[in-house]
């Protein structure tokens, strides 16, 4: 069965800001603790905004999915959405490629990590993915410091990729992007790329299997 993932863009009302983290970190360990179909959640701001909320999930099939959103946990998060949140763009990802190191993330709020976001509109997918995921194993493979790296395609805009990284510090995606690797990604995709955006989030509660 297919596996569900989703980016979630978020408009808070940030009265409810307090609530929300509190709420929303009880769906996060509940999830985790319960549901073993729930493979994977991120929840991120926009620094200097925390109103802007990015979240990432990825469920094993729709099976899990559903049991997800039928749990209290979930259902309390989403009687404080109809409420709290000014705006909800979902954006369905077909996976690509999802890597992540074998020791499981349960962080909150940790100051250290460096978490990225790009959105990449490409002009030819195969070609495209030809390129990034072989660099994007040898990544994950080669640097101690790259602690989760997902790729997906929007569902309804097939041109536009969308990459999720973390990394365990600032130090370690600089390094990142100096490696042989990725310079040369970059120099073999460069004619592929018709567009590129780049967002630093922060990252408030990343927990994995």
């Amino acid at each position: 069965m297919t596996e569900i993932f989703r980016l979630f863009h978020l408009g808070l009302n940030l009265d409810y800001e307090e609530e929300y983290k509190q709420i929303g970190y009880t769906n996060f360990t509940q999830s985790m603790a319960l549901e073993p179909g729930t493979l994977a959640m991120y929840g991120c701001h926009l620094p200097e905004d925390y109103s802007q909320q990015i979240v990432v999930e990825r469920y094993a099939n729709e099976e899990a999915y559903q049991k997800h959103i039928q749990s209290s946990h979930f259902k309390t998060f989403v009687s404080l959405a109809q409420k709290a949140l000014t705006s909800r763009k979902v954006v369905t990802l077909v996976p690509q490629l999802l890597l992540q190191k074998t020791t499981a993330l349960q962080i909150f709020d940790d100051d250290q990590l460096a978490v990225r976001l790009a959105t990449v509109t490409v002009s030819d997918n195969n070609a495209f993915s030809e390129i990034v995921l072989p660099e994007m194993q040898t990544s994950m493979e080669k640097e101690e410091g790259v602690l989760v790296m997902y790729a997906g395609i929007d569902v309804d805009n097939p041109g536009i990729w969308y990459f999720f990284e973390v990394y365990q510090n600032e130090a370690a995606y600089e390094q990142h992007r100096e490696t042989p690797h990725f310079k040369d990604y970059i120099e073999r995709s460069a004619k592929l790329v018709l567009d590129k955006q780049l967002q630093t989030l922060h990252g408030d509660m990343l927990v994995n299997r």
